[in-house]
């Protein structure tokens, strides 16, 4: 399925075109509504309908927040985790200022820690704490008509040190790069002088 929304300026003119990619996945991720929000019949019942929103209103870059979290979480549900390592599991939720789709800031992802929380959020990328709604994850099994709530899963944030380990492994990565390409560059550069000398 694709969804598509273009920004537009005040006198009509299309400033850019967005298109994105929008799983039938995320119709499997229930938003629930609170209380005063159960009778309203423009509420998104779903990620799918939420990114619909966010498009149509023109939030681009909330409907590619909510494209970004969901489809990292079903990726880690594809490379089937062992559920403990470096991740994080629990009850997630959505957030209607900034698209964000995750568990509530300071959640432990234990899946124990919002079981039975009460308001949803706040959320963990911009720290709202009304316009957040919690999620229903789904699964279906092939074949089968039973539905099964699973939690939500997502990578868990890297330590401090780690995150300065990964961050100097990605500057050794880069310099090696970086050093082949000159490498090249005078082994070619050689190459034509020497052929230039011999011509």
């Amino acid at each position: 399925n694709m969804s598509t929304a273009a920004a537009a300026s005040t006198d009509g003119q299309v400033l850019r075109e967005v298109e994105l990619k929008i799983s039938p996945q995320y119709a499997t991720i229930h938003v629930l509504p609170k209380p005063d929000e159960i009778h309203d019949a423009n509420f998104p019942r779903n990620l799918h309908n939420a990114a619909e929103l966010f498009l149509r209103v023109g939030m681009i870059q909330s409907a590619q927040n909510i494209k970004g979290c969901t489809d990292a979480m079903i990726f880690l549900y594809g490379d089937n985790p062992d559920g403990k390592t470096g991740i994080r599991l629990g009850r997630a939720c959505v957030c209607w200022n900034c698209g964000y789709c995750g568990l509530p800031k300071d959640d432990k992802g234990d899946a124990a820690g919002t079981k039975n929380k009460d308001p949803p959020g706040p959320c963990s990328s911009c720290g709202e704490k009304d316009q957040v709604n919690w999620l229903r994850v789904t699964s279906q099994k092939e074949g089968e008509k039973k539905v099964a709530e699973v939690p939500w899963i997502e990578l868990a944030p890297l330590s401090e040190e780690d995150a300065k380990k990964k961050k100097e492994a990605v500057l050794v990565a880069k310099r090696k790069e970086v050093e082949i390409r000159v490498k090249k560059a005078m082994e070619e550069r050689a190459a034509v002088e020497h052929n230039a000398y011999n011509a």
